[in-house]
Formats: C-alpha cells, sequence, structure tokens
C-alpha cells in the first residue's frame, strides 16, 4: 500500500494543486472564456476517479485506508453542501461565478466533485499517519512512548494545519474566477491571499477533531463509522465557518 496507494494520493495531491493553478493563469492571462474554468476541474476528478479505483480494485493490497477515506470524503460534502447553500445563498458569505452542469445549483457540481478529493485526501493523511505513529512509538513495554490518543492527536495536528495551509492555497487560486468569498462585504474580516481569516481555521479546528471523528483504539472515544466519521466533519466545518463569519459581522 505504502508504494502503489502512496504515489496514487501523491500524483492526486500534485494535479489537483496543477489544475487550481492553471486555471488561475488561464483566467489572468486571458487565454480563455471565462465560463469555460470551470470545466477545467474535470481532467483532475478524472485522474482522481482512476488512480483510486485502481488501487482499491487491486485484490493484493491492503486499501482500506483509501477505501474508508472515500467513504469519509463522500459522507463530509454531502453533510456540508446544504451548509455551502446557506452561505451561498443566505447569508452571501460565498458567491460561485461560475456553472456547469446545474446552472440553477448553487454550488457547481465540478467543486462539489473536488470537495470530495480534498476531503478524502485529508482522511487518508490522518488516518496514515495515525497508523505510522501508531506502529512506529509502539514496542513491546506495557507503556509505549506514544499512546493510540497521542498518535492520534499528533496525526490530527499535522491533518489540520496542513488542511488549514491547503485551504488557503486553493481558494487562493480559485478566488475572482471561480469564487468570491466574503461578498457580503464584510469590509474587516482579516483575509488570508483574499480568504477570510476563519475559513483556514475553520479548517484547522475542525480536523484537529479526527481522533473524536473517527474514535481511537482503547481509549474513551469509540471507533466509529467512516461515514459518521464523514458526517461529523461535515457539521463541524460548516459550523466553525459559520461561527467564525459571525464573530466579525457581530463586530460590524
Amino acid at each position: 500500500m505504502q508504494v502503489k496507494t502512496g504515489r496514487a494520493v501523491y500524483v492526486v495531491t500534485g494535479t489537483t494543486l496543477l489544475t487550481f493553478l492553471i486555471a488561475n493563469r488561464v483566467r489572468t492571462i486571458g487565454l480563455l472564456d471565462p465560463d469555460v474554468l470551470i470545466w477545467l476541474l474535470y481532467p483532475n476528478l478524472l485522474i482522481a476517479a482512476i488512480l483510486f479505483c485502481y488501487c482499491i480494485l487491486q485484490a493484493d493490497e491492503d486499501v482500506s485506508l483509501l477505501s474508508s477515506s472515500a467513504i469519509f470524503g463522500v459522507a463530509t460534502v454531502l453533510t456540508y453542501v446544504p451548509m455551502d447553500w446557506l452561505f451561498s445563498r443566505k447569508v452571501h458569505l460565498i458567491f460561485y461565478l461560475r456553472s456547469d452542469f446545474l446552472p440553477n445549483l448553487t454550488t457547481p457540481i465540478g467543486i462539489i466533485l473536488n470537495w470530495v478529493v480534498f476531503a478524502t485526501l485529508a482522511a487518508y493523511c490522518y488516518q496514515r499517519f495515525a497508523t505510522v505513529f501508531q506502529t512506529r512509538f509502539a514496542d513491546a513495554s506495557e507503556k509505549p512512548r506514544l499512546s493510540f490518543m497521542g498518535s492520534a492527536m499528533v496525526a490530527a495536528g499535522i491533518t489540520g494545519i496542513t488542511a488549514a495551509i491547503g485551504s488557503v492555497v486553493i481558494y487562493a487560486l480559485g478566488a475572482s474566477h471561480l469564487w468570491v468569498w466574503n461578498a457580503a462585504q464584510v469590509d474587516h474580516i482579516p483575509q488570508i491571499l483574499s480568504v477570510p481569516v476563519f475559513v483556514p481555521l475553520a479548517f484547522l479546528l475542525t480536523f484537529l477533531l479526527c481522533p473524536y471523528f473517527f474514535g481511537v483504539t482503547g481509549s474513551f472515544l469509540r471507533e466509529q463509522h467512516t461515514g459518521v466519521a464523514g458526517i461529523r466533519c461535515g457539521i463541524f466545518m460548516g459550523a466553525f465557518q459559520f461561527l467564525g463569519f459571525l464573530l466579525f459581522y457581530a463586530g460590524k
């Protein structure tokens, strides 16, 4: 799994960043009509689907982490999408500039499916790091150097920081041609590269809760099905973003 699945995850991470970078540069230099930009997201989705399906279907590999991460990604996004509708249609916190298959849908299908890829990568990152730390720091004694809970917290910290940085990069690359943040025009919301500061904070806080979402073996946090973990993640992601927005909006 370390070889094939790990490489697939690295490739999808790279193609995702490259996709949004290309879309950003194409819009900047005006090579394509702005309405075409949303369709540039689909080749990345095709690559991710092919690589992930290939790895999951390999009978000679342990692909439980990737398959469970994919379930987590789907559950997270299905839970979060109604909240994103609230942010866009009712609160006017974010406004999507392009549509694809369903013009009347608030959030384009291509963006929703890319969210599934993002959530899958984050879940894989957390589960992979947690497994590595549990194995590396375990020893033959009754008191390992790092407990299961400690391993989970370290993995969650790495995942949360990575997710926060990734959210700034992706949302900044898509700004002004795929979406506009802070469409409500709350002027005093601090921003990082045109992304409201509460967005990366919401990603950080959400994925710091991964031990609660997934549960931890041998602790008071009972292990959960990855679908349940994804639902929890989607709820907390939306709640943290909305509370962050209200914190700045209340001081307007």
